[in-house]
C-alpha cells in the first residue's frame, strides 16, 4: 500500500518532449518572422491517416489560440479518460504552432507512452480528460497552459508559443470498476457501498481470522489480468480485523504500484491475475499481513486484514 510508489508512469511538466529536427509529418513549416493568425476554431487544421499510425498535420502555421481547444479527428467508443489525474496510454506528436517544427512525437520514438495526467502540462490534460478510447484529437494548447512565462528552450519552444497535439487514445484509466457482480460465499467480511460508490468493510462478529490468503472478486471485470510485473493504478480500503479502517484512497487520486516498490507486497501479489475492471476482497492472514506490525498506522505484529480493491489499470513496469 499505499497500494504506492509510481514506477510506470512519467510525471515530467510535459508529455516528455524530445527536440527532433525532422519535422516529419507536420507541413508547411513557417517563417518565424510572420505575426500568428489567431484561431478561434480548429477547422482549419488536418489530420489525416488511420489511427494508431502516424498522422500527417496540415495547419496554418505560425498560429495560436487564446483558449485551449480540441478537435475530435476520429472519435472512439471506448472508456472515457475520468479525470486531469488519469492514467493514460497514447501515441502523440507535439508540434509548435509558430514554427510548424515538430518538437516530439512518440511515432519517432517507435513506442507509445503511458502518462499521468497530473503531471503534464495544463492544456495537454484538459484536452484528453472526456475523451474516449480509440479517439484520435487534435489539441491547440495556448501558451499560458504550456510552458509560459519561461519557454522550454530544449525544445524550441518560446514564451508565448501555441502547442499543436495530435493524440491517439490507446488505453485509459478507468473511473471505477466495470463489470459482472459476483455475490460472494458466506464466512467473509461483508462489503457494502456509499452512495457514491465507495466500497466499505465489516467484519461480523465471531468470524474466524484466515488462515491464508483469500482472494474473493466481488465485481469481474473484463480487462488485462494483472501481471506479476506490472504496476498497478487502483482505490483501496483496509480493517484490521477489528473493523478498524487503516486504510482508504477514494478520497484522492487513484495510485500506482508495483510489486517490488509496494509497501503492501503481500497485497499486490494477491492480486496478481486480476483483471482490470474488477473490484475485489482480499482477506490476509496476519502472519503475512503484519507479521512484525507496523509504526504508521500502528498496527500490531500478526494483525489480519481484510482489503477491497478497486483494479483501473495495469501497464509494464519499468
Amino acid at each position: 500500500m499505499t497500494l504506492a510508489a509510481c514506477g510506470g508512469s512519467d510525471t515530467d511538466d510535459s508529455p516528455s518532449p524530445t527536440p527532433s529536427d525532422t519535422p516529419a509529418s507536420a507541413t508547411p513549416s513557417a517563417t518565424p518572422t510572420v505575426d500568428p493568425t489567431v484561431l478561434t476554431d480548429l477547422s482549419s487544421i488536418d489530420v489525416t491517416g488511420d489511427w494508431g499510425t502516424e498522422p500527417t498535420v496540415n495547419a496554418p502555421y505560425p498560429f495560436k489560440v487564446d483558449e485551449t481547444m480540441t478537435k475530435v479527428v476520429i472519435q472512439g467508443t471506448g472508456t472515457e479518460v475520468p479525470s486531469a489525474t488519469a492514467t493514460v496510454n497514447m501515441h502523440y506528436v507535439g508540434i509548435n504552432a509558430r514554427s510548424g517544427s515538430v518538437f516530439d512525437s512518440s511515432w519517432i520514438s517507435g513506442a507509445p507512452t503511458t502518462f499521468q495526467l497530473s503531471g503534464v502540462i495544463t492544456g495537454f490534460a484538459k484536452g484528453i480528460v472526456g475523451q474516449r478510447v480509440g479517439s484520435r484529437l487534435a489539441i491547440a494548447i495556448t501558451s499560458s497552459e504550456a510552458y509560459d512565462p519561461n519557454g522550454q528552450a530544449s525544445i524550441g519552444v518560446d514564451p508565448g508559443d501555441t502547442l499543436l497535439f495530435v493524440v491517439d487514445i490507446l488505453d485509459s484509466e478507468l473511473a471505477g470498476p466495470v463489470g459482472s457482480t459476483v455475490t460472494p460465499p458466506d464466512g467473509l467480511p461483508v462489503v457494502t457501498e456509499t452512495a457514491d460508490g465507495v466500497p466499505q468493510i465489516s467484519i461480523p462478529a465471531g468470524l474466524a481470522e484466515p488462515t491464508e490468503v483469500g482472494v474473493q472478486p466481488l465485481i469481474q471485470g473484463s480487462g488485462a489480468a494483472l501481471q506479476a510485473t506490472d504496476a498497478l493504478t487502483s482505490h483501496a480500503v483496509c480493517v484490521t480485523w477489528d473493523g478498524t479502517e487503516y486504510y482508504n484512497d477514494y478520497g484522492s487520486a487513484s495510485v500506482t504500484d508495483a510489486a517490488s516498490a509496494a509497501v503492501h507486497q503481500a497485497l499486490f501479489n494477491a492480486l496478481v491475475g486480476q483483471q482490470v475492471g474488477s473490484r475485489v476482497l482480499v482477506t490476509l492472514p496476519g502472519s503475512v499481513a503484519y507479521p512484525t506490525g507496523n509504526r504508521t498506522p500502528s498496527i500490531a505484529p500478526n494483525t489480519s486484514v481484510a482489503c477491497v480493491v478497486d483494479l483501473l489499470f495495469t501497464q509494464a513496469y519499468s
